[in-house]
């Protein structure tokens, strides 16, 4: 485990070690590392149900990057897809079904979440919920494709949870990144970072790291940094930061 120890760093993507019933995953992101108030994960779901899983005091926001199946929430059901994210509020009780609507498990569900703070009092295996406790449905997810991209210089990004879902401790967004570098910068923020696609590297003061698909990032407040794309094709990354607020708020160094 890669100790960040206040710095930016670039975490490659390695093997899912860790298992928690029909889950397999790894911490890609944590306090023990050096993070301060988030934690990511990398999760492979395969066929069946999760564990029922609370987090009594921390928020966790979920996107599936590939596979089908549904997220069950306090009872509630939300259809999943690739492009998907989802808002549990803390004390919310939920599991992860790795099904297609014919009853089939086709591949793993892949998924990339982050708690804040992190879950480390998580209450897993309990009995889930199997009644909604009330009539009105929240609205708990949000589908990337349903989201209009917003322009930030030659950068763009998709808002997927905000305040909107619920969220008050953190907002989770989707980045696409052109060839190219921007100039650095730096955030009032702690961010974490999962690579969808593409390839590039990761500027500080302290030298360059190169990423790729699968490699997480994580961004302390107030790093001098930037992303450049070294590759042909734009990068699609997803962004989740705490405290909540908007991607485009960077400040020149």
């Amino acid at each position: 485990m890669e100790a960040l120890s206040g710095a930016a760093v670039v975490i490659e993507r390695g093997e899912l070690t860790q298992k928690e019933g029909t889950r397999r995953f790894r911490t890609a992101i944590s306090l023990t590392m050096g993070a301060r108030d988030i934690a990511q994960y990398v999760s492979a779901y395969s066929e069946g149900v999760s564990a029922a899983r609370r987090n009594p005091i921390g928020e966790e926001v979920i996107y599936v990057v590939s596979g089908t199946g549904t997220c069950y929430i306090d009872g509630y059901s939300y259809a999943l897809d690739a492009g998907t994210a989802v808002y549990v509020p803390p004390g919310s009780v939920y599991q992860i079904e790795n099904l297609d609507q014919r009853g089939r498990s086709v591949s793993d569900l892949e998924i990339v979440s982050v708690c804040c703070p992190e879950d480390k009092d998580v209450e897993s295996g309990i009995n889930p919920l199997v009644r909604p406790p009330q009539d009105t449905k929240p609205f708990r997810t949000v589908r990337e494709q349903d989201v209009e991209a917003i322009a930030a210089g030659d950068r763009t990004f998709k808002i997927l949870v905000n305040p909107d879902l619920g969220a008050h401790r953190v907002t989770q967004f989707l980045g696409v990144i052109p060839p190219g570098r921007a100039p650095m910068h730096h955030h009032t923020y702690e961010e974490a970072i999962y690579v969808i696609e593409g390839e590039g590297r990761l500027h500080t003061v302290d030298g360059d790291t190169p990423f790729k698909a699968g490699s997480s990032i994580y961004l302390p407040r107030l790093v001098s940094h930037c992303l450049e794309n070294t590759g042909s094709a734009s990068i699609r990354l997803l962004g989740v930061f705490h405290p909540s607020g908007s991607p485009s708020a960077i400040y020149d160094d």
